[in-house]
């Protein structure tokens, strides 16, 4: 009777240790690319496509305004590109706010309100109404 207890002690310690052994995922198969096809060699410019013009210097060039707004922040729009100093805040109308990149602000969208935003270089980037 002991060799059978013997032996069914070894197997269920067998089945034990094989289950830690294997977690029941199949092993992870590497997927190689497929090749890509090269394109061919060009040995001469494409005539059918046409010339580049001229780069311009966007760094000049005018700032763009907005169209329309319902807070007034057309009679703004000429601090645009201005030092943020130059704006004189008793100009402005009772509900505005000054929005730097780091602002926390609020995000609903009240048409009265008139917002600043300033950029990194502390010249106004845009005037807009919300």
């Amino acid at each position: 009777m002991k060799p059978v207890l013997a032996l069914f002690t070894g197997l269920a310690a067998g089945f034990l240790l094989a289950g830690c052994a294997f977690d029941g995922a199949p092993a992870p198969q590497t997927v190689m690319p497929e090749p890509q096809p090269q394109a061919p060699a060009v040995s001469e410019p494409v005539s059918d496509m046409p010339s580049m013009g001229a780069v311009q210097d966007i760094g000049t060039a005018p700032f763009q305004r907005p169209i329309t707004g319902s807070c007034g922040m057309e009679n703004f729009q000429h601090h645009v590109g201005q030092p943020r100093i130059e704006v004189d805040s008793r100009s402005l109308p009772a509900n505005y706010r000054v929005v730097g990149r780091y602002s926390r602000v609020t995000m609903e969208y009240l048409p009265e309100r008139l917002t600043i935003r300033i950029a990194d270089d502390d010249t106004v980037e845009s005037i807009t109404c919300g």
